[in-house]
């Protein structure tokens, strides 16, 4: 496999790892903040549920792909790249046409996890079409 390539692979999993972590780290610290930027209300059971859910989820997914690119294996990190970032693109959407939530925050969510989605799929073509 090329440098090049390699390197455009670490790049993209860094990048996704650096904004799954600082969403996580926010919604962990301050959770009222996007919360309410994506128009979420909550009381104090779900303050705590949406640190657990989007706070740690989102900072475990970061250390799974530190890991991915720790042990050099950047061919799990897209596919999971591709699934969870698919995953919530197609519940996103799902979401506005059925709740009709077409606010910014979503438009911006749907436009930046399709882009992870697209990107992941077509670095792992590359690896794969490579390794082959």
């Amino acid at each position: 496999m090329d440098i090049l390539e390699q390197l455009m692979t670490r790049t993209f999993l860094q990048a996704v790892a650096a904004v799954f972590g600082i969403f996580g780290l926010i919604y962990l610290v301050d959770p009222g903040w996007l919360s309410q930027a994506a128009g979420l209300q909550a009381n104090a059971s779900g303050t705590a549920d949406i640190r657990a859910t989007y706070g740690g989820f989102q900072i475990g997914f970061c250390l799974f792909l530190i890991w991915v690119m720790l042990s050099e294996q950047r061919v799990a990190g897209l596919v999971a790249c591709a699934l969870v970032s698919g995953s919530v693109a197609f519940g996103r959407v799902i979401g506005v046409a059925v709740d009709g939530g077409a606010s910014a925050f979503n438009i911006v969510g749907i436009f930046v996890e399709i882009t992870i989605l697209l990107l992941s799929v077509w670095l792992y073509r590359r690896e794969i079409n490579q390794a082959s």
